[in-house]
C-alpha cells in the first residue's frame, strides 16, 4: 500500500519560505545551542553549520547513490518492522530533488521512515527562523540536527545528518495517525538514522 511521503516536505518547504532572510549573521557561538530555527534559503550547496559539530567518523560522500532504498538492508528492515520501500524523489531541500525512499511500515500503527540523500547541501540549510524546532544532535559519531515541526508532538520527527562537506543524509520518522509519542519518534529516527548510516559506508 503506497502511502504518500509528502506531508513532511510540504511543512519543510513552508519553513523555508518563512525563514526570509539568507545572510549570515554573526551570532552567540554557544557550545550546547538548541537552535529555532529552518532553511536559510541557500542554493550554495555549501552550508555549513555555525555551530561546532563533532568530526565526523568518516565521510560518507552521497554523490552517485542514486537509489535510496539501498540504504537499508532486507534484515535492517525487518529489525525496523518495514514491509515495503518505494523509491520516490524528494524535495526535502526547497525547490531541489534527492534520490529518496519511503520505508513503510504497514501494521498498526502505521508509519514510514522517509530517508533523503542530499548530496548538494549541507546541515547549515536548517539553520536561521522559521516553523521548524532544530536542535543539536549526535547519531552514531556523526553531527546533526533533530528537525521537528514547532508547536506540536504529533506530527513527525527527522534527523539532518552532516555526512560530507555540503552533504547530508535526512532520515525522518512520520506516523501515519495515532500511536507514538514524541520521543518514540525521535527515537525511531534515530535509528533510521543509524542503520542508514551503516549501510550507506558499505555502498561505496
Amino acid at each position: 500500500m503506497h502511502r504518500s511521503s509528502r506531508a513532511l516536505v510540504a511543512i519543510i518547504a513552508v519553513g523555508a519560505l518563512l525563514s526570509g532572510c539568507t545572510a549570515e549573521e554573526p551570532g552567540d557561538p554557544s557550545p550546547q545551542p538548541t537552535p529555532t530555527g529552518g532553511s536559510s534559503g541557500s542554493t550554495s550547496g555549501s552550508s555549513k553549520p555555525t555551530v561546532e559539530f563533532p568530526a565526523r567518523p568518516v565521510e560518507i560522500k552521497l554523490d552517485g547513490v542514486v537509489d535510496a532504498c539501498q540504504s537499508l538492508t532486507a534484515e535492517q528492515q525487518k529489525q525496523l518492522k518495514i514491509d515495503e520501500a518505494i523509491s520516490e524523489p524528494q524535495d526535502v531541500i526547497d525547490g531541489k530533488d534527492s534520490p529518496g525512499c519511503s520505508f513503510q511500515g504497514n501494521s498498526r500503527p502505521l508509519f514510514s521512515y522517509e530517508v533523503t540523500l542530499v548530496a548538494d547541501e549541507g546541515i547549515g540549510y536548517w539553520e536561521g527562523p522559521s516553523n521548524l524546532e532544530i536542535e543539536q544532535k549526535t547519531v552514531a559519531g556523526f553531527g546533526a540536527y533533530e528537525v521537528r515541526l514547532a508547536g506540536t508532538s504529533k506530527f513527525d520527527c527527522a534527523l539532518a545528518v552532516d555526512v560530507a562537506d555540503g552533504q547530508q543524509l535526512f532520515v525522518s520518522f512520520l506516523p501515519i495517525g495515532e500511536g507514538f509519542t514524541q520521543d518514540q519518534m525521535c527515537e525511531n529516527a534515530a535509528k533510521g538514522a543509524e542503520a542508514a548510516l551503516t549501510t550507506l559506508q558499505t555502498l561505496k
